[in-house]
């Protein structure tokens, strides 16, 4: 049975680490925003080696688990700095590496392989004919990519986009694994100390479906105000 005493005394020092949570959130996004973007425009692209070896790199991502992502990053990533660091003469303490660091760019993997897609359908449905309007009145590619595709497309990812949000959020539980305490690291800790392990875990779900709740809800106001916008462009 759940000791809801127990479940109250715990709930104050869970929501102490949601900022963590937050964080690795925002930090897996601020990575796999403009990797998505630039791999989209490469498959959309008529460069088939890049095209390929993108393709190659997200199949690998889409192919193995997030889990198991997290832990070769953690494993490899020190190993590979330290070997680059000390051929360059660089003194660089990997021990020194925040571990969030890690999970990060680990997370971030499995964002890409979504967002990747999300923008690139998102770019290949921008009609041609308004890219074809701003060469007519001198717009460079970049100009024309930068204000007339890139923000018709990120109206039209958006919905998916808020989906690929939700997901990342509940990825981040998994940083516990590599000593990242969030939420639900924090969770097990307190579970381990006084074998209330339900309970705590049941907090946590309260914790994660208000949060979420209110991300979706800011998903969908967003999207609500940039359909507005395209309305009001179409017209």
């Amino acid at each position: 049975m759940l000791d809801f005493e127990k479940m109250k005394e715990a709930f104050p020092e869970l929501i102490k680490f949601l900022p963590v949570t937050i964080q690795l959130t925002l930090g897996t996004l601020a990575i796999a925003l403009p990797v998505s973007v630039l791999f989209s425009l490469i498959l959309l692209g008529k460069r088939k080696v890049p095209k390929a070896i993108v393709r190659f790199i997200l199949s690998i991502i889409r192919g193995t688990p997030v889990l198991l992502q997290l832990f070769v990053i953690y494993a490899a990533l020190p190993f590979l700095i330290e070997n680059i660091s000390s051929r360059l003469k660089l003194n660089v303490d990997v021990y020194s590496i925040d571990n969030k660091w890690y999970a990060y760019f680990a997370l971030s993997l499995s964002a890409v392989a979504f967002l990747t897609e999300a923008f690139r359908s998102a770019i290949a449905s921008v009609d041609r004919g308004q890219s074809e309007a701003g060469y007519m009145v001198g717009l460079s590619n970049r100009q024309v990519f930068r204000r007339i595709v890139l923000p018709q497309a990120m109206v039209i990812a958006v919905p998916v986009c808020g989906n690929i949000v939700v997901d990342v959020i509940k990825t981040t539980s998994l940083a516990f694994t590599i000593s990242v305490t969030e939420v639900m690291g924090e969770a097990k800790i307190l579970g381990g100390m006084n074998t209330r392990y339900l309970d705590m875990f049941f907090d946590v779900f309260i914790i994660y479906l208000v949060f979420i709740g209110l991300v979706e809800y800011m998903m969908k106001l967003l999207e609500k105000r940039l359909v507005r916008y395209r309305t009001r462009e179409e017209k």
